[in-house]
């Protein structure tokens, strides 16, 4: 895909991973659009942008709320339509107890959050994207979703390992020019991972991989959305960089 001119979609973007993303992408060229439930937040990444001469339009989103997904949708439409879609928003939810001693509610949030809701936007995204025949979209998984071992918030886990199955499921789809991808990276070294990184006791820090730094994660969405094969999975995990394609 050529990303100079294309509009891309970004969720989360108004700060983490999703600033780094958005800042990518517009650097590629990219009108990027910066959704995030805070519309404060959105905007001052937008703002970041076109300070730099870049393009990018901020919309308040909460993703999980259906009709502020079907209202991003509606806005990209007037921009000429989603090229390219990076389903970055994510989380363990702010519950205090996890799966399975927390409520229903509270767990089954995360996963609406983490897979449902990228779903539902790569859906409502599909019909331009088919339409014009080309389309890009990129899922932000995580680490925990392809490791075997414990985890705190098993919803998350769960959710994250959907999203890289939902991937190669749809690998047909680039017979029809839309390119489904997932990056897979392990603890990004955002601000709050250093400081958790630098809290924990130096014996437990020397048997952890080291932080992926955001710039990396970006640079993989970049190329992913650029020319990533249909059903590929990347991960970026223990300082290497693999790929799965139709496993």
């Amino acid at each position: 895909m050529e990303l100079t001119g294309a509009v891309a979609v970004v969720t989360a973007g108004g700060g983490g991973l999703g600033a780094h993303l958005v800042h990518a992408l517009a650097r590629e060229g990219c009108h990027v659009v910066v959704a995030d439930r805070d519309a404060d937040a959105a905007a001052r990444v937008a703002e970041e942008v076109r300070d730099g001469g870049g393009r990018a339009t901020d919309v308040r989103c909460d993703v999980l709320v259906d009709d502020d997904l079907r209202a991003l949708v509606d806005l990209t439409r007037g921009l000429g339509g989603v090229d390219l879609l990076v389903a970055n928003a994510g989380g363990w939810g702010g519950a205090s107890e996890q799966y399975p001693g927390a409520e229903v509610g509270d767990w089954s949030a995360v996963l609406d959050l983490n897979l449902r809701a990228p779903m539902l936007l790569l859906q409502l995204c599909l019909p331009s994207m088919r339409a014009r025949g080309t389309g890009a979209v990129v899922t932000v998984a995580s680490s925990a979703g392809v490791e075997a071992g414990a985890y705190g918030s098993p919803p998350y886990a769960a959710a994250k390992a959907g999203l890289v199955r939902i991937t190669t499921s749809l690998a047909d789809l680039g017979a029809e020019g839309v390119r489904v991808t997932t990056v897979v990276p392990g603890w990004i070294g955002l601000d709050r991972a250093h400081r958790e990184w630098d809290a924990l006791p130096e014996d437990e820090r020397a048997g952890l991989p080291a932080l992926v730094p955001p710039s990396l994660v970006a640079a993989e969405v970049v190329a992913l959305a650029r020319d990533g094969a249909g059903g590929r999975v990347v991960t970026l995990l223990d300082g290497e960089r693999r790929e799965v394609l139709h496993p």
